[in-house]
């Protein structure tokens, strides 16, 4: 869609008075909260596990490894046996989709089956994940939006003014959901309680959070043309310029990196995620440490290189997905659920197509790598204000039933759509046919979220690698100063967010020198950084972090 105002636009009209449309008495600019996780207890649900008789996994799950399933159970249990949607009114919900739109309404069996199964009709608002943040920042500045909008972490904690927002737009769920009230939704009280106190904004309890991986993101590549020319993964951030050496050949319709590079190389330089302690007591953010500094100038080097996948170097928004499937790009950064998504979405096309994660990697060989730790929530589904009793515990129900966790049927139709049509199971794995690659897409998925589970046994050996590798990656996490603190940041970091980036970005394609960089951190602090460090500082100190 063509339109004047850009991105950069729609956000300072977030990060305006004109998101609390009807507000306008409300000027003052939010300075961030902080409150401990175990305060927030009384907003949020009770956590009542949910048992599934006779599934056990057959890798054992930890603290920060999920749970490995090398096979599809041969029953499933039915976790909701009544519809959720009773009202006869269509339910309109604005989701991202990374990959095709399916077919729409009337012209798609699986969204035909699942609105029978629920009761009532979904009507999706689809649009694409890669520039999200956009619609996103358009429909929350018109203050008309959805009933039900899934937004992700990392696109609301770059508006300025999302908590303001968020309790203008969305509805209160404490009523519903607090305490023991959760047993009327019995697969939402299934969620780890961390998950729900992320759902938290200004003090009210607004998002059904979808639980995050532990970790954010790995390098992933296209092992298959790797072993096609007898090259390995890369073992440090050194061995990326070899490798981009040896995989780049525009004349072939071949490189070697995509976008998100950038994060996995501030990661190996040792950069943090966020915030870290220094020697002296105090904070400081991942922009101001030299680490990051060395990630940029390593970065920069690859563009200059030409390493990067043109469509990269064109806009930073680019599918990565589709060049990856395609074999015009071999390494990029995503997150681990795309391992199982590409697996399905290019593998049923090019049977050679194979997926591998990369081991995490520190800068230079022999270093210590170290792997960001995950909030405990990454997307959230809110519910519009206003909607009334009824229909707030009908659009409730729903997200509940959507909730269903691996071995229930719920899951498995929300998932995979219907045996026989969409998918067949062969040596008990899931097979996807050709209408299921059409019609069966991150659809119902995102009205909830659910506990974890590594389960994606149809694809040969990634139930196991991911164990592997999340086993890897638990015994390096970095120590984060804020782990158990419900953390909101203040307006104007928030919105400094994006123009930062932006700059960032612009110096990696050769618009801006590198040595700018000190030039936009200082404006980074004087824009609203520093401030933002004082009131983290304080958080610290208020609980015992520093």
């Amino acid at each position: 869609m063509q339109n004047s105002t850009t991105r950069r636009g729609f956000l300072g009209l977030v990060g305006a008075s004109v998101l609390v449309a009807g507000c306008a008495e409300k000027k003052e600019v939010s300075k961030g909260t902080a409150v401990a996780a175990d305060k927030l207890k009384s907003l949020v649900p009770t956590r009542t596990p949910f048992e599934i008789p006779g599934l056990k996994p057959d890798l054992p799950g930890s603290e920060f490894v999920q749970p490995g399933f090398l096979t599809r159970p041969a029953e499933m249990v039915r976790a909701v046996t009544t519809k959720p949607l009773t009202s006869g009114k269509e339910v309109t919900a604005m989701t991202p989709l990374w990959g095709t739109v399916p077919p729409g309404l009337g012209n798609n069996s699986y969204y035909d089956t699942v609105n029978e199964r629920l009761g009532g009709t979904v009507r999706f608002n689809i649009s694409d994940g890669n520039t999200y943040g956009q619609k996103l920042s358009t429909v929350l500045a018109s203050g008309d939006v959805p009933e039900m909008v899934m937004i992700p972490e990392w696109e609301l904690i770059k508006i300025g003014h999302f908590t303001e927002a968020a309790n203008k737009l969305f509805a209160d769920l404490s009523p519903y959901l607090a305490g023991d009230k959760a047993k009327e939704f019995p697969l939402l009280a299934n969620y780890d309680t961390a998950a729900w106190q992320y759902g938290v904004f200004g003090g009210v309890l607004q998002g059904i959070p979808w639980q995050n991986d532990p970790f954010p993101f790995a390098t992933f590549v296209r092992d298959d043309i790797l072993r096609e020319l007898g090259l390995e993964h890369p073992r440090s951030a050194d061995d990326l310029v070899t490798l981009g050496k040896e995989l780049t050949d525009p004349r072939k319709k071949r490189w070697a990196y995509g976008g998100g590079m950038d994060q996995e190389l501030q990661r190996a330089f040792g950069a943090p995620r966020e915030w870290r302690k220094k020697s002296d007591g105090t904070l400081e953010y991942k922009y101001e440490t030299p680490e990051w500094a060395a990630a940029i100038e390593f970065a920069t080097k690859l563009f200059e290189a030409g390493y990067i996948h043109p469509d990269v170097v064109a806009n930073k928004d680019a599918d990565n997905k589709a060049i990856f499937g395609n074999g015009e790009m071999i390494v990029y950064r995503d997150g681990l659920g795309s391992w199982h998504e590409n697996m399905g979405r290019f593998g049923a096309d090019n049977p050679d197509f194979r997926q591998m994660i990369v081991d995490p990697y520190p800068a230079h060989a022999g270093g210590k790598p170290i792997m960001w730790r995950n909030e405990p929530a990454s997307m959230f589904v809110f519910i519009k204000k206003g909607l009334g009793d009824a229909r707030t515990r009908e659009l409730l129900a729903l997200s509940n039933w959507a909730s269903g966790p691996f071995g229930t049927q719920e899951y498995e139709l929300v998932t995979n759509g219907v045996e026989g049509k969409h998918y067949t199971v062969e040596g008990g794995k899931v097979k996807q046919t050709a209408l299921g690659r059409k019609e069966v897409a991150p659809t119902y998925l995102f009205l909830s979220g659910r506990p974890n589970a590594n389960a994606m046994s149809q694809y040969e050996g990634l139930v196991q690698g991911l164990w592997d590798w999340s086993t890897k990656a638990a015994a390096i996490l970095e120590n984060d100063p804020f782990v158990g603190i419900r953390v909101e940041r203040p307006s104007k970091m928030a919105g400094l967010t994006v123009p930062t980036e932006d700059k960032l970005q612009e110096i990696y394609r050769g618009k801006r020198p590198v040595s700018e960089w000190p030039k936009i951190l200082k404006e980074w602090q004087d824009g609203g950084g520093n401030e933002a460090r004082e009131f983290y500082m304080k958080v610290a100190r208020d609980n015992g972090r520093l």
